[in-house]
């Protein structure tokens, strides 16, 4: 491989993402893997890979569209690694969006050999698909070595009964963004340490500005909020076994905060209809103080073309609160690669995998948070990204969504009862109580 580093392209510059997109520059990036943020953009697939030559084997890769690597980039290094094996293997690239991805996966366990060799996964689609059959386990392709030099948490996302059934790739992770000259002004040299000081310093700035928004229309941003705001009181929303924890303390003490926020003003107006995009260009309009929110914002807060803000934005770790004796909470919300069982090429898309994982490429992507703790501490990456303390300690503090074989269905529960609390249409107790007892329902009946 060259040793000119690859130049990541902004991730952003495709479809009609806030006008011409986001130019990410430095900032540790990366895309969100959740469906409001895809549909924000147009729909539809797209291939980005030229005609193989004759006689080359092909492996077929589907990605995200507008997640992980710029197209360009995904193209160079395919045609790298077609190089790295005498031009005798060729990977030819399509992306779908979140949804769409999801149900090609599933309609490709029903084809032999399966359409696609690899594909993007988001974590919660692990444990559905391996039980299904339809991943390849990863369980003797990932060595000792590279196993020591990755956080046990990012293997364990893409985990189900003990076996790895993809590799981490991209590293969504929400931050706490704020807004430093409101806080001055607000009389606060500093954001909050704690979730109790964030109330106080959000009551603070109500008299001069918006304090908060949030992603809370009905997606999967909002149960990824919930996730977050649950962890902020030391919770977590499901057990072990998969069983819902709606009426403990802390999933109780999370609902009944975003209502407090939402009834004492401190909340955007329009917080029922926001997905991830709106939150972030309220805060890039200097609309509101904070707001939580995934890595894509932080290449943006300095940017004039988007950014009403420049020079005013910060991040910082999420506080928790004091009780949980934590530095941060936040949610993660990682992106894996994965090779499909009936894949007709098995090693070689393997191989494939491996390499756009690999230490040697992630090292020149210096706008992604890499998987590599070694690249992670490395002068380079910390250069290029200088606040990369904050995202490791938002990482390192990151709970997950549910480990669920039914997460879609789960997912969607969640949404309703908590839009509906959201909206004022429920309690927070009657919202967790229905919730709750509806996912006793569905785990029980994928349970028999």
């Amino acid at each position: 491989m060259s040793d000119t580093p690859l130049v990541v392209p902004p991730l952003y510059t495709r479809r009609s993402f806030l006008d011409r997109g986001l130019r990410l520059g430095l900032g540790v990036s990366g895309g969100v893997a959740l469906a409001s943020l895809l549909d924000a953009c147009a729909t539809g697939t797209g291939t980005t890979a030229p005609t193989p030559p004759p006689g080359a084997t092909v492996i077929r890769a589907l990605l995200f569209d507008q997640v992980g690597y710029d197209p360009a980039v995904l193209q160079t290094l395919a045609n790298r690694f077609r190089s790295l094996h005498d031009n005798k293997v060729f990977v030819s690239i399509e992306t779908a969006h979140y949804r769409e991805l999801y149900e090609s996966i599933l309609a490709a366990g029903l084809s032999k050999p399966a359409p696609y060799d690899v594909v993007a996964l988001d974590q919660v689609w692990v444990p559905e698909f391996a039980s299904r059959r339809q991943l390849l386990s990863l369980k003797d392709q990932i060595p000792d070595d590279a196993r020591s030099d990755i956080m046990a948490s990012l293997l364990d996302a893409f985990s189900y009964k003990g076996v790895n059934w993809a590799m981490p790739h991209v590293l969504n992770v929400q931050s706490l963004y704020y807004n430093k000259s409101q806080l001055r002004t607000a009389g606060f040299n500093e954001p909050p340490k704690t979730l109790e000081d964030w109330y106080v310093q959000m009551t603070a700035l109500r008299r001069r500005v918006t304090p908060y928004t949030d992603s809370w229309g009905q997606d999967e941003g909002l149960v990824s909020d919930f996730v977050r705001i649950t962890a902020q009181f030391g919770g977590d929303l499901f057990d072990v076994a998969g069983k819902p924890l709606l009426l403990q303390q802390p999933a109780q003490r999370a609902a009944a905060f975003m209502r407090q926020l939402i009834d004492e003003h401190l909340v955007r107006a329009e917080i029922a209809a926001s997905n991830e995009p709106d939150a972030m260009r309220a805060f890039l309009s200097g609309g509101v103080a904070f707001t939580t929110n995934w890595n894509f914002v932080w290449g943006a807060m300095n940017d004039p073309v988007y950014s009403q803000i420049v020079g005013q934005g910060a991040v910082a770790p999420i506080p928790a609160a004091a009780s949980t004796g934590q530095p941060a909470a936040s949610v993660s919300g990682f992106l894996g690669l994965g090779v499909l069982a009936n894949s007709a090429h098995a090693d070689l898309a393997v191989a494939w995998l491996r390499y756009l994982t690999s230490p040697e490429v992630q090292a020149q992507q210096t706008g992604e948070l890499p998987i590599w703790t070694s690249l992670q501490k490395s002068a380079d990456v910390r250069r290029a990204n200088p606040q990369i303390g904050v995202f490791l300690s938002n990482l390192a503090n990151a709970r997950p969504r549910p480990k669920l074989v039914h997460y879609v269905e789960a997912s969607s529960v969640l949404q309703r009862h908590l839009h509906d609390l959201v909206l004022g249409n429920a309690s927070p107790k009657n919202a967790m109580a229905d919730a709750q007892a509806e996912l006793l329902t569905l785990q029980a009946r994928f349970a028999s």
